[in-house]
């Protein structure tokens, strides 16, 4: 299970954070972090509650560019490896050295369970991260076997930083900023598929529950394709679906 989300809202208050921590704790506290780190790929410290993150939360470090010294907020990571195993990470919203811009990113891998309210976290999070773009996507046999073109939406990376592209549908988008514009709400509700306005964009999904995804992935694939047909032509990177 995969959520990723692209965002230029301010990340660094510790108001985010907490929330954050908070959403993790529901469901019986199933995703609940058991170590948190400035680095996804090496954890050391054990998570000792929400407050005690607080200074791992956006904290400040600094780096040479060209002979001067530059601040940067550092990552916020969390895994847990027991039941039920997922991991995540948060890169703050950042000025470069032009001034420009830089949209942070969530990105979030979990193994499957149907105790988890997967769409109510999505909402949850695209109200604490008003997204440019954002996915939820179950990831099945058919699609991690895929061509190569399906990386970026494998990885929840939508290409570039700066620019970034929609690389697929995943069972739920949410279209946000200057992705807005491409939702056509009243075409898309009339043709069947569940739509929401929230956090100044639209949430759309393929199928009304994202068990579909794996149970029935032909009925699954078949609605993608309907769905994309009501989008622009050249809007997704991945035209053709792998099933037909």
């Amino acid at each position: 299970m995969q959520i990723a989300i692209r965002t230029k809202a301010e990340t660094t208050n510790w108001r985010v954070g907490e929330e954050l921590i908070d959403s993790l704790n529901v469901d019986g506290g199933l995703l609940a972090p058991e170590q948190v780190s400035h680095n996804a790929d090496k954890f050391v410290d054990a998570f000792m509650g929400k407050n005690e993150s607080k200074g791992i939360w956006a904290s400040k470090a600094s780096i040479r560019i060209n002979g001067a010294l530059s601040d940067f907020y550092q990552d916020f990571a969390w895994r847990r490896k027991k039941t039920l195993k997922c991991s995540g990470s948060v890169v703050h919203t950042a000025r470069n050295a032009r001034g420009q811009l830089v949209p942070g990113s969530v990105s979030f891998r979990s193994a499957v369970s149907a105790k988890i309210d997967w769409y109510s976290l999505l909402k949850e999070w695209c109200k604490l991260f008003p997204p440019q773009l954002g996915m939820l996507h179950h990831f099945t046999n058919p699609e991690l076997g895929a061509h190569e073109k399906y990386d970026s939406f494998q990885l929840g990376s939508f290409n570039s930083a700066l620019k970034p592209d929609v690389p697929n549908m995943g069972w739920a988008m949410f279209f946000g900023e200057e992705f807005a514009a491409e939702v056509d709400f009243d075409r898309i509700a009339a043709s069947g598929f569940l739509i929401e306005s929230l956090s100044h964009g639209y949430l759309v999904r393929v199928t009304e529950n994202i068990q579909d995804v794996a149970e029935d992935f032909l009925l699954f694939s078949s609605r993608r394709a309907e769905l994309k047909k009501l989008f622009r032509k050249d809007l997704f990177l991945v035209k053709d679906e792998i099933v037909k």
